[in-house]
């Protein structure tokens, strides 16, 4: 059976996912096993994410995805580089032979040139040249790539497919790299032109969504449904059937508690201000990805700033984009330290499955048994879990069994490699503990622990999905 790997966010699922998933069945066969490995609650723009982990769940499980896994949530929130890598790594740790992506540029010869301009010395030197005078990262990127024919290279799929190749190919995995072309939408889209038929990017679909909220937000009686359908009517034609079913749920939620994307901003402006004004300097030059001249900035805006845009906006610089900021400001809120982010996996969690994935699953959990720890098979020793109290279990048995070495001869440097990672993955499992907690003030909603669970009954001629 053909395995194949997907990396998405899916906040929201649109027809170019959907087309995707019909393409990989189209390409590959029907009988191809289809895993995801997707961001929760939290996404890589820095933000709450629209949709939370259990409503892309279900829609991934509704059109034909076998297993859906979580990108865990301190490196979901990171950069491009960071993202891709470790939802790389979790779509090979799961056993995957093919990762498919979308891109901009079809010809994966071509991405695959500009991998191997980029590893030498003359484009390095070009790249910091740039980002000496100010630039950011990716505009140095395309700057330097413009002097070899190539910054129209430099798209937002493209940077992630150049990211999920380089790390199949730094760190030898045997998960392969497919392009499926991405369709007419760019990724960061924020206008459709009325004649588009199908297709249009999560940034779009997200902007629409927030308007209806800032508009009917308060309305506890949904007295304005009639209007709110007529608004959603925009986006309709843009998203499968059940993702709209579960988009018109999520905002009716949203809009009888009073819930929007600026207002949940605001809050967290408040908590970062007092944060950052009252900790000591030392305590958040801990955080991950701060340095001495960002504490200053992010100091300086906290303390002139009345509102969250007017924070990123005394915050940002060339060289400081409002999209790192907002990620730095959920690495303060979560916690998230420096020292804990050595990008192991230390566990997998599995968010739904079909009948298909459930037979894949039951290969690997036979030897997740605490018992049977030291199993022997393809799967051995793969911590992948589909509730999230055995994550917790499975570190108090390897603290309570001795695994993080012997402490005694600690100095030694293998033990000391195997203390960190054990001290690590604690600090880990406390920061989903954070962003559960952060979920529940926010959103008003509680985390699930076990996994969704799908499957199709039909009945007669009639088809009847229950989920």
């Amino acid at each position: 059976m053909l395995k194949i790997g997907i990396v998405a966010e899916y906040n929201p699922f649109h027809n170019g996912h959907l087309y995707q998933i019909r393409k990989i069945r189209e390409i590959f066969g029907k009988d191809v096993f289809i895993a995801v490995v997707v961001s929760g609650d939290f996404v890589q723009r820095g933000e709450i994410s629209f949709l939370d982990k259990w409503e892309k769940t279900q829609v991934n499980l509704e059109y034909g995805v076998n297993l859906v896994a979580e990108l865990p949530l301190y490196y979901s929130i990171q950069n491009a580089e960071i993202f891709s890598k470790m939802a790389t790594r979790i779509l090979n740790y799961l056993g995957m032979d093919i990762q498919v992506f979308g891109a901009e540029e079809e010809n994966i010869e071509l991405l695959q040139e500009v991998l191997d301009l980029q590893k030498k010395q003359d484009y390095k030197d070009k790249l910091m040249e740039y980002m000496k005078k100010g630039n950011s990262y990716s505009t140095s990127q395309r700057l330097a790539l413009k002097e070899y024919g190539l910054d129209g290279i430099v798209k937002s799929n493209n940077i992630l497919a150049l990211e999920y190749m380089r790390e199949i190919e730094k760190s030898n995995l045997g998960i392969k790299p497919f392009i499926v072309k991405r369709e007419i939408s760019e990724y960061n889209e924020e206008k459709v032109e009325k004649e588009r038929e199908e297709f249009a990017s999560a940034s779009f679909l997200r902007n629409e969504l927030e308007k209806i909220l800032e508009e009917f937000c308060g309305d506890k009686n949904l007295k304005s449904k009639k209007l709110i359908l007529e608004k959603l009517e925009k986006i309709q034609k843009f998203v499968p059937k059940k993702s709209f079913e579960i988009i018109l749920e999520n905002l009716e939620f949203k809009i009888k508690n009073g819930i929007d994307g600026g207002k949940i901003k605001e809050e967290i402006f408040k908590i970062i201000k007092y944060k950052i004004l009252t900790e000591k300097k030392e305590k958040t030059m801990e955080i991950y990805d701060i340095n001495c001249e960002i504490y200053a900035r992010i100091y300086r805006g906290a303390a002139i700033s009345k509102n969250y845009r007017e924070f990123l906006e005394n915050t940002k610089s060339r060289n400081l984009s409002n999209r790192r900021v907002e990620r730095i400001i959920l690495n303060i809120l979560l916690n998230i330290k420096a020292e804990m982010m050595d990008f192991e996996i230390n566990y997998v969690r599995i968010l739904g499955f079909d009948k298909k994935g459930r037979e894949y699953l039951k290969k690997i959990r036979e030897n997740n048994n605490f018992e049977n720890i030291e199993g022997k098979n393809s799967f051995e020793k793969k911590n992948i879990f589909v509730n999230w109290k055995d994550i917790e279990k499975f570190g108090n048995f390897f603290e309570n069994n001795g695994n993080m070495g012997n402490l005694e001869n600690i100095e030694k440097k293998e033990n000391i490699k195997n203390f960190k990672i054990q001290e690590n993955f604690f600090e880990k499992i406390k920061i989903e503990k954070n962003g559960f907690l952060l979920k529940e003030l926010f959103l008003g909603k509680r985390e699930k622990l076990n996994p969704i669970i799908y499957k199709k009954i039909f009945f007669n001629k009639t088809k009847k999905n229950i989920i």
